[in-house]
């Protein structure tokens, strides 16, 4: 968003010209060329980290993944894996295959577990990370993340979850690439979902946040006491949409709210989607959308046509 230009008027007698706001790390990291960009990076302090981390929180996933790719393409190794604090590793070693040189890919490989590792501060947010964790300090909420291969394509979607203390999730992001087909869930995962079911009322299912199609079995921090018509109708074509992109070989960036936090039962759930070519990097397409968990669910997916038709044109 660029921010509005005001006129810098000082007259006679007039109260002096108010200076706007400092633009944030994310904007300044984003704009730095890469000289000054690696220099901005070892310069920043734990806190101002922290801070980045919530900038890049704040911003939808395909913002973050955008500036996480711009960061890796200027970046060396060494500010690369300082960065994992504030973007999670795995968005940065995914950036690093994207956007990085040979050189880069390699010495970021290498010094896996340099940099942060070296103080007991960074060893345990280095920690944390490998347990999929959220690194810094977040009340009674966790992150855990995924990473879920196809053995038939090679083809990987990422997920993380934010769940409450008692391992409710409340909000998800993820990447969808590759639809998993005839693959069978285990009676852990059959069991989950009854437990999710029963936190309840009558009529609902263990409905999935992101389907079994594209993260197998995952347990409870996948799963919310969902409206039974509603799962299997709304958001059964909504989930059919992305597996139609994922199938026209396009990237789906999607973002879940399930609210209100602190509940057994959410009772609204809040989505929004980039479809992305990635091949160039372009969006072809987002959707915003917002559901009641209860009965009477609709949802107007787009069409095989239509997705043709926006592919071509955004290409």
């Amino acid at each position: 968003m660029t921010d509005p230009i005001s006129p810098n008027l000082h007259l006679s007698g007039s109260s002096p010209s108010i200076e706007p706001p400092a633009a944030s790390t994310a904007q300044t990291l984003s704009s730095a060329d890469p000289a000054q960009a690696r220099a901005a990076v070892d310069a920043l302090s734990a806190p101002q980290l922290s801070g980045l981390r919530s900038e890049v929180e704040a911003m939808p996933v395909a913002e973050r993944e955008t500036l996480a790719n711009e960061l890796a393409g200027k970046l060396d190794a060494p500010q690369l894996r300082k960065l994992e604090a504030a973007f999670g590793r795995d968005g940065i070693a995914a950036a690093v295959e994207r956007r990085s040189g040979p050189e880069v890919r390699a010495a970021y490989a290498e010094g896996a577990d340099d940099g942060l590792a070296d103080t007991a501060e960074g060893l345990i947010g280095r920690l944390k990370d490998w347990l999929g964790l959220d690194e810094r300090a977040r009340g009674d909420t966790e992150e855990i993340s995924a990473t879920v291969t196809n053995p038939d394509t090679g083809e990987v979607n990422d997920a993380r979850w934010t769940v409450d203390d008692e391992g409710r999730p409340i909000h998800a992001e993820g990447t969808l690439r590759t639809v998993f087909s005839g693959i069978e869930r285990s009676d852990d995962e059959t069991q989950a979902q009854r437990t999710a079911a029963d936190r309840g009322v009558e009529g609902d299912q263990g409905g999935h946040v992101f389907g079994h199609r594209f993260v197998t079995d995952q347990g409870l921090k996948n799963l919310f006491p969902q409206n039974g018509n509603f799962n299997m109708g709304a958001y059964k074509t909504l989930e059919n949409e992305w597996a139609a992109w994922v199938d026209k070989g396009m990237d789906v960036r999607i973002s879940i709210d399930l609210t209100p936090q602190d509940a057994d039962r959410p009772d609204r759930v809040r989505i929004s989607y980039d479809v992305i070519d990635p091949v160039d990097g372009g969006r072809v397409y987002d959707q915003r959308v917002t559901f009641e968990n209860r009965a009477g669910q609709s949802y107007d997916r787009v069409d095989a046509g239509q997705m043709d038709d926006l592919i071509a044109a955004a290409s």
